[in-house]
């Protein structure tokens, strides 16, 4: 399961596998490869058809580069429940980030990679350590010096 003795089962948000597609050097996409061949990154069922949606409505051009930019990727999918009304989950101020918080809380990761502001609240650090994309490569990459 685990490349190395030190590493760690990331989660990452929607906003992550976007800002990775926006550019191929982006800080997401090295971070996104960083997880997938050190750590053990984990995408959920929810955020490939949300980012899949955007993408297909926002940069259309961009649909095949998605499709194939996720069979480059090694990841555990995690799957969202369909009905995540049963899940007990802490306060998020975005009722549309219910569905990542609950996939995430499900898939039990190390940390959540996020950019978006609301899952950085003491509550939700109770279940998993909470980083930006920038704080994790320069935490835990020790070639980043930005």
């Amino acid at each position: 399961m685990s490349k190395k003795s030190n590493s760690f089962r990331v989660f990452v948000d929607s906003n992550v596998l976007i800002s990775a597609m926006q550019s191929q050097t982006s800080v997401s996409r090295r971070l996104l490869f960083l997880l997938a061949e050190e750590h053990h990154l984990i995408i959920c069922s929810y955020s490939i058809t949300e980012v899949s949606r955007i993408i297909s409505r926002r940069f259309p051009n961009k649909l095949a580069e998605w499709d194939r930019f996720l069979t480059q990727l090694e990841f555990e999918l995690a799957y969202t429940p369909s009905d995540i009304s049963s899940f007990p989950t802490p306060y998020i101020r975005d009722a549309k980030d219910i569905p990542i918080l609950v996939s995430a809380i499900l898939a039990q990761p190390d940390i959540l990679v996020t950019g978006d502001k609301d899952f950085h609240t003491q509550e939700i650090k109770e279940h998993f350590a909470v980083y930006t994309p920038i704080e994790f490569l320069r935490s835990f990459n020790g070639e980043m010096n930005q």
